[in-house]
Order: structure tokens, then sequence, then C-alpha cells
């Protein structure tokens, strides 16, 4: 042999040899590239949580996952039993927080910080673990993938699961540390342990008289991996515990393939063996977290392991029925009908003899795949249909899936016809079948269960795959298959690539958006509102009294304390008390702001702060308030920010509608219509909205408010069966406005009254009717940033001003306060006053205040005097005493404080020398508003004022306003106006408006809050 020959030999072998190391290892480094570009998507936008030293999170529940965390931390491994730091005055044991996914993220944080890691330690932690988490997801699915799909099937599906740009990804980036991302990771490991225990079962055949005989060596694997599939199962429902429909959904696999089996003349023993087994230690393992003997779907309860068992005892019994089906030599084809029988009988069993069992697992079943949601349910952003109105499957899908959602059916449908042709019976693809149906049923009703899809998606994928590659003979990487490969296989393997691209590698336009690649996902995150929340909570944290020493109680409570739930309404020491907002931001108040939500993102007291924040008259609302608890479980502090009475624009980005569906007897409809222009939606706000207690606490900071001669006019027109309201002129293509001023209170009534489709005031802060004072709230902090820094809400401001100003409307006392981000009030007793004045007259109180941010405002309050000049009010406001009733003394270190005293005057009248009227001016310390103080302020409203005017006499009517009269509003730091009144005014507010502006009034708002953006920065 020549050495030309030998050489050439040489080479082949060491190609040959290259080829079978390529083959053998080709997985590891493409997967190794998959999990670390997986990473670093989700950690794109790191530096965007870390903010001056301060690590913040996204969404709700991540908030409170770092309180769960921190306190697991300090007390490893045991997690928080109960927490009375929430849902004041009950506290609350959630079952979805402190739960596996929470001792994990503890344990790394300890590892991290060497045994004693800082809060900002954990925070880092805890701030990470999304993006850890949500790339370790690769490892089931790629195990999965590879078993239905082959090696290559399986990498396939890990790339698809790369670069998934949806909800999946969504969940698991920085910053988003809720449980949601750590779920489809159990679950994935749940569901290949399942797999493989099944698999080990059809080829080794166990029976149960081995293990009565003790037979362990013939069942060594089966049992090992029925026990590793039981414990699997066992931590996912550990991580969260509404995962039990994975429980139902091997009852359903097993109940199917047993009958199936049985009906084929396949003995069902040996499936039935690993059902029993598995989810017999399921069972056992769930009582270990056991937290009420009641039945819960969303708590460590008794229906968790008693469905398990269920099911285990289940498997059992239909094994016992198969056989007596051989004894009494009955027709294989009866059996399903006897099965499906019994399952009916027993349910209606449960029906009668445990009504309430069954309406919850029917209400929990509705709720995941149900495909639809109810209108509480409709509230929640995550918990929303995937398919929304006349939302096309594309439109929907699309952006989550690129095309692998639609090639994935196609994968399902190729196993389904693979089990009919080639008679393939596999259990473990059956299982894979019956579990993604259920998750795209989950998926669908729930727009957040797509974290869930994205690994039935992925690995269907991968199943798809390893069949096209088998079908063209291109199913390995051999070095006899890469030799030989013929053009019809490249193209197979070219067009899967390319379905791939779309919508995936590369975006696409679908309907009037464009899809997003994974990596444009991954940079594209933030905090959110949280931002911005920040400063006024931490103002909070420092300037209200300790949870415990309201009123120098002295009972502070233990912020990480270890509490017992006693008899489910925690018993709460004098001095606590409440923070009401709505339950968006109960989490973002317990552990940035450290104080007591009455409502929290768990959805508990939804409804009372619906009825609350709703409430049409302080009266309302303080009962609400007062029936929470007793004397010494009062709510203190109210939190409200431009979101919650903001009604034009997204869900997620207003939420004013949200407690209309909580509000009892209420809906959106009472508060708010729509009036549509030809580009864009007017929101007509009706007197209810003006009345609602939030609305008057942010808007007008609790001052009394007079109407004003604005109308919003529109027309009715009707579309497809609906009655829809448009703008005037609208379908005439005029230029007749939806907004007009009047001269006078008359004339806008007549107007309104003839025109039968208008109404006074609607838009903006201009409401139908009077509103009263509050008596018993003040604003004590203004966030420094302000609403106007969204861009949308600018748009929405700047469209209604614009309104207003196309009539002659000036918009310059549009913003009677401060548009703040986020505002707080207090609640008081309030200072009594008790003034004689002329009998029979109205007298005016106000009181200038200035805020911490600059800003000013004019709060007014009215009373009548009697028939001997007598009138009593109850003040919010104090002009004095701030420094002696702080944080030391129990009560709260006010930001917003008075320029001067409470000024008390009587209506203008016109006299022969100019406007004359009477005042006084009188004090309000802290301790008489805070009820420390019980002394009245007593005011005698007897000095006679005259603003000189030419040609006074010649003015009519006892309600006219002179130019220095105080109004109830005003904007910036300007003085307060009152404006001209007209003869059929009512009151001594002013009912006319003001000259129309100049076209530069519109042009100097714009100006003043481009400046605002500028200047304004997070507390």
């Amino acid at each position: 042999m020549s050495q030309g020959t030998e050489q050439v030999e040489e080479s082949s072998n060491l190609a040959d040899s290259v080829l079978d190391q390529i083959e053998d290892w080709y997985h590891i480094p493409a997967l190794a590239l998959l999990l670390g570009f997986m990473l670093w998507v989700r950690l794109q936008s790191y530096d965007r949580f870390t903010l001056d030293g301060e690590v913040f999170f996204a969404g709700n529940d991540a908030w409170y996952h770092l309180r769960q965390v921190q306190y697991t931390v300090n007390n490893w491994p045991a997690t928080m039993p109960f927490d009375p730091w929430t849902f004041y005055p009950q506290g609350t044991s959630v079952g979805q927080f402190g739960t596996l996914y929470d001792q994990l993220v503890a344990t790394a944080a300890l590892v991290v910080g060497l045994g004693d890691p800082s809060q900002k330690t954990v925070a880092l932690t805890l701030l990470v673990a999304p993006a850890v988490f949500g790339t370790l997801v690769a490892v089931p699915t790629y195990y999965i993938g590879k078993r239905i799909g082959g090696r290559l099937g399986g990498v396939f599906g890990v790339l698809i699961l790369a670069l998934i740009p949806g909800e999946f990804l969504r969940r698991g980036l920085v910053g988003f540390a809720d449980h949601n991302v750590v779920e489809p990771l159990f679950q994935a490991f749940a569901v290949l342990a399942m797999m493989v225990a099944v698999s080990i079962a059809e080829r080794e055949r166990p029976v149960f008289e081995l293990l009565a005989d003790r037979d362990f060596a013939a069942v060594r694997r089966p049992l090992g991996y029925s026990v590793l599939a039981g414990v699997a199962t066992a931590l996912y429902l550990w991580t969260w515990p509404p995962g039990i429909l994975l429980i139902g959904i091997f009852g359903i696999f097993f109940m199917l393939k047993l009958t199936a089996d049985y009906v084929r003349g396949i003995s069902p023993d040996h499936l039935a063996f690993v059902a029993s087994v598995s989810m017999g230690v399921t069972g056992l393992l769930l009582l270990v977290p056991l937290g009420t003997i009641s039945f819960s779907a969303t708590k460590f309860s008794i229906l968790q392991p008693l469905m398990a068992f269920a099911i285990s005892i289940g498997a059992g019994f239909m094994t016992w029925l198969a056989r007596e089906w051989d004894d009494r030599d009955v027709s294989p084809t009866l059996y399903p009908v006897a099965i499906f029988g019994i399952l009916a009988v027993g349910t209606l069993l449960v029906y009668v003899a445990l009504p309430n069992l069954f309406n919850l697992i029917q209400t929990n079943l509705v709720r995941f795949v149900g495909f639809n949601a109810g209108a509480a349910q409709r509230t929640i952003g995550e918990a929303q249909p995937f398919l929304q109105g006349s939302q096309s499957l594309s439109s929907a899908v699309i952006p989550q899936y690129g095309l692998m959602f639609f090639t994935a059916i196609l994968g399902a449908l190729v196993m389904v016809w693979r089990s009919v042709s080639a008679d393939e019976h596999e259990a473990e693809k059956l299982l894979v079948l019956v579990w993604a149906a259920f998750i795209t049923a989950a998926a669908f009703t729930q727009v957040r269960f797509n974290y869930y899809l994205a690994v039935p998606v992925a690995v269907l994928n991968a199943y798809l795959l390893g069949w096209i590659l088998g079908a063209v003979g291109f199913d390995s990487a051999t070095r006899d298959t890469i030799r030989n490969v013929e053009m019809y296989q490249v193209l197979a393997v070219v067009f899967v690539i390319m379905l791939v691209i779309p919508g995936l590698v590369m975006p696409v336009q679908v309907g009037n958006g464009q899809t997003a690649t994974a990596a444009q996902t991954g940079n594209s995150t933030a905090p959110g509102a949280v931002t911005q929340w920040d400063g006024t909570l931490e103002w909070m944290q420092t300037n209200t009294p300790q949870e415990g020493n309201y009123g120098g109680a002295g009972n502070e409570m233990e912020y990480y304390g270890t509490y017992t739930e006693g008899d489910g309404d925690y018993d709460y020491p004098k001095g606590t008390y409440g923070v009401m907002s709505w339950w968006d931001y109960g989490h973002w108040i317990t552990v940035e702001g450290e104080r007591i939500p009455n409502a929290n993102p768990f959805q508990e007291g939804a409804n009372t702060a619906a009825n609350y924040l709703l409430a049409e008259n302080e009266s309302e609302a303080n009962r609400v308030l007062d029936n929470l608890g007793d004397e010494n479980e009062q709510t203190r502090y109210v939190m409200v920010d431009w979101k919650m009475v903001e009604t034009n624009g997204q869900q997620g980005n207003v939420k004013f509608f949200a407690p209309t569906v909580f509000k009892d007897d209420a809906s959106a409809g009472d508060y708010y219509d729509s009036i549509y222009t030809q580009n864009s939606r007017i929101a007509q706000h009706k007197q209810p909205y003006y009345d609602s207690q939030m609305v008057r606490l942010y808007r007008y900071h609790g001052s009394a408010v007079e109407p004003k001669p604005i109308v919003l006019d529109w027309e009715t027109t009707t579309q497809g069966g609906q009655q829809f309201k448009v703008a005037p002129g609208v379908s005439q293509n005029s230029n007749d406005t939806v907004v007009k001023r009047f001269n006078s209170m008359q004339e806008a009534r007549e107007y309104v009254k003839e025109d039968g489709t208008a109404q006074i005031g609607g838009i903006g802060p201009y409401p139908s009717e009077r509103i009263p004072a509050l008596e018993h709230y003040r604003v004590v902090k203004e966030s420094r940033s302000q609403s106007t820094q969204v861009p949308s809400h600018y748009q929405v401001l700047s469209q209604r001003l614009g309104l207003l100003q196309q009539a002659g409307v000036s918009g310059q006392d549009y913003f009677r306060t401060s548009p703040s981000w986020v505002k707080a009030f207090e609640r008081v007793d309030g200072a009594t006053v008790e003034g004689t004045g002329p009998a029979n007259t109205t007298i005016t109180a106000s009181v200038r205040m200035q805020t911490d941010t600059g800003s000013t405002f004019t709060y007014t309050q009215k009373a009548q005097t009697d028939q001997n000049g007598e009138f009593t009010m109850t003040l919010p406001y104090s002009t004095t005493g701030y420094d002696q009733w702080g944080t030391d003394e129990g009560y709260t270190n006010v930001s917003v404080r008075a320029a001067g005293p409470y000024e008390f005057r009587t209506p203008q009248t016109a006299g022969e020398d100019g406007f004359e009227f009477m005042n006084a001016t009188a004090q309000v310390s802290e301790g008489q508003v805070l009820g420390e103080d019980d002394s009245p302020v007593t005011v005698s409203v007897d000095q006679q004022q005259t603003i000189p005017v030419e040609g006074a006499n010649n003015s009519t009517g006892n309600n006219s306003a002179g130019p220095n009269a105080p109004g109830n509003q005003t904007d910036g730091n300007s003085s307060a106006e009152n404006g001209s009144v007209g003869n059929n005014s009512t009151g001594n507010e002013s009912n006319s408006l003001p000259d129309p502006a100049s076209p530069l009034t519109r042009a100097g708002l714009v100006g003043a809050y481009a400046a605002t953006l500028v200047v304004a920065r997070r507390d």
C-alpha cells in the first residue's frame, strides 16, 4: 500500500472520528449557546432596576415576594405563616407566596451573602431570579422534545423557546420577580418525570402484586421513576398551590389511557401502577405544607392532597374493575361506558353531598380553562381572555409565538394521525397531547397562562421537526446521513428554518402593530409606576407614625415579626391603622411604605376599597371605613394617583373603571360615557363621577366646588343596532363644538333643557352640580413627579384643554390642584368652628395651602348662618402648630401647610362706594384638627370691607364678585380668582367665565408643563 493511500485513509478516519464526535456532542455547545442567549436577553435591562442604589421591581407581586424572601432569609427555611401587614384590619395568609420559590431565592441570597446577606443583596438576588429560572426552563423542554422528537428536535425546541417574545419571556425578564416563570419550570419537570415513568412502565410492565410480594427488584425502575414523578408534581404544587390543574391533567390522562388500553386488549395494570404510586407520593408530600383543612384552590388546603389521593385510588379501582370485567367475560367496549358512568355518578354525589366543594371545583375549572372571564376578573390585566372582542387569532398569536403556535397545532395533529395510522400508542405522547390541550385552553382563558403554553408549543415543534426529518430520511446527524444528503432533504430543513424567521427572528406587521423579537422585548422592560410612587411611600415611612403608635399608643409592630392567624381576624393593637387605596397598590404600600393597606393585589379588600373610593358623599365613605374594625382599628390615610381618577385611556393605563366593577350595585356607565369625534373619544363625566370620594380628594383636595356655565353637547347616532354619542355635526362634518360656554348658569341650564342631549360640565374638573367640601380629609403629601410626564395622558389633557379653548373657555383654572402622580391624604377629626355673622347668609371659609413641591391651592368650605347669625364648620386643614404634633407624638409631619390664616367672609354686595362684604380671620391649630385640643375656633364675621369699584352702584344683585373675591381653586402659585358673576348666578362663587384666552394661552400651558417635565424628578 502506497504512502499516499495510507494518508487518504488516515484523513478519512479522522473525518469519520470528527463526525462521530459531532454526532455525540453537537447538542452540548448548541444548548450552551442557546442558554447563554436566553440569559443575556433576560438580563439586558438590569440597570433600569437599580436606581440611585435602590432596587426596584416590575409589577406588584414581585414586591410581596421581596417581603417573603427577606422573612425566609431571617428565619430560614421557614416561610411566613401569617401576615398582618396587609389587608387591614384582618391580615392574610396567602398560599401562593412564601412557597418553594421564595425558599429557593432566599437560599441563593444566603449563599451569595455568605450566610448574612444585606437587604440589598436579597433584593438583587430576587431581581435576577426570574431571568435564571426562565433560562432553566430550557432544560426540561430539551428533554421532553428529545423524547418525542429526537435529540435534534430537542435542540430545535429550545431554539423556539429562546426566540419566543411573548408572555413567557416577559415574565422571565429581570425585575419581574413574581413566581410566574418558575411555575412552567417545575411543571415541565413534573410532566417530564411522568413521561419517563409511564414509558418505563410500558416496557417493564409492573403490577401491584409485585409490591405485595415485596419483590422490589422487579419493580425498582418503575417504582423509582413513579416516586420521582410524584415528587416532581409535589414540588410544582409547593411552588404554586393553584397548580392543582396539573393533578387534574394527569387524572384525565390516566383515565383516557387506561380505558383505551383495556379496550385494545392491553392490561391497565402497568400504567395504573404509575398513577397510584406517583399520585400517592404527591398526596403525602402535599400534607407537609398543609395550612388549612378547609377546601381552597389557592392555598395549601386539604383539596390538593385529596385530589391526588383520589387519582391514586381511582387508578387502582380501574385496575380492579378491569379484572372483574375479565372474570365476568363482559365486553371490553362496555368498560368505557362503566368508567364514565361511575364518574358521572360520583360527580352527582359530590354535587349533592358537598355542594361547596363542587362549586369550588367548577368555578376554578371555568376560571382556568373555561375560555371566558367574569367582570371582576377582567379588571386584572393578566387574567383577561387571550382573544378579546373582534381580535383575530393571528393578531393575538403571532406576537406571542410567531408561526410556531400554528406549527405546534400541526405537530399535534401529526401525533394524533400517527397514533391512528401507524398504531403508535405511546403513553408519553398522549400525555403531551392532553397536557398541551389543557394548557392551550388555560392560555386562551387567561392571557397570563401563555407563559405555560410556551413549553408545549416548543416541544410540539420539536416533535414536528423530528417527524419531518424522519419522513425525508434526515432524522439523525450520522456521517452516512451527512455524506448522502439529498437536495430535497436540504429543502426540508430550509423550509423549517423559514417558518421560524417571521415574528421570531424578524419583526412582522400584524394588524396595526409590529411584533417584537426576543432581544427587543428583553430590552424594553422597566420598573414602571412604582418609581413615581417611591418618593411618596418613602415619605410615608418617615413622616407618618409607626404602625401601632398612632396617637402615641406605643404598640409598634415588628415589620418582619412572626404572627399567628388566630380566629381568622387578627386582633390589631391600639395605634395601628390602615391605608386605603386601590388594590393594585397594596403591596407597594406594605413593602415600600411599611404601612398596612386595606386592599391588596390578592384582591382582598377590593369590594371595600371600591365602596369607599366611589362613595357618593363623605358620610358614606366614613361609614365604609368605620365598619371595617373596632374603635382601635381605624383607617387613617388614603392614597390616590392620577390613574384612579382618569377615565380616558386603555385599561391598565387608567383605573377608574376597575372599582366600578367591585362596587355594590354600580357600573362604569353610572359615572362616565364616551362622546366620539371623527378621530378620537371624549370622556363625558357624569355627576356621580365628581361626587366620588377619590375624585373629590385628588382633583379638589376636599375643597367645595361650584358648577360653571360650561356645557358638554353631543348628538346620538345608531350603528349596528347600538346607540352612540357623537360630537355635534360629526355626521354632517360641521364646525359645531362639543364644548360650549355661556354667560350665566341660567343660560346654560336653559340650553341643556331645550337641547335634550347636553349636560352642564362633565369635562375636566367641571361638575354638573355643586360639590360640598370634605370636613375630615386633608392632603398631606404630593409626589414631585407629575401625571403629565406620561405622553398618552398629556395628550388627553391637551385634547380637553383644546376643546375648552375652542369654546372660548380659559384653561387657567383647569388644574385646580397640582396634577401630581400620587397624593396622600389623612383622615382627621377636624377642628370645630363656632362663629357668628349676619343672619341667614352664606359664610365662606378659605385658606391658602402650599405643598413641599411649591404648588399651592385654596381650600374652601361654606356654611349657612341661622336666624341668629350663628354657624358651625368642621375644618380639616390647620394653620399653626405643625411642629408640636409630629411623628414623635404619633401623628403626621404634614408636607402641606397653610400660607396664612383662614378667612371667613360673606358674599359681596354692590354698595355706593363699591363691593361690600364682611370678613374675619382665624388660626386653626394642628391640635384642634387632630382632636387633641377639643376647644372650638371662635369667629365673629363682623369686619366691614369695601372694594372700591367705579360705577359699582350700577351693579345689580347681591352675589356679584369683585376682583379679589376668594375662589375655591388656584393654578400654580397664582392667587385665588373668582371672576365676574352674571345676574342669574347663585351663591358667591363665580358662575360665569373669564374672557376667552388669547391664542398664546395654550402654548403657555404646554410650555409650563414642558418645564415641569424637565424639572420633575423622582421623589
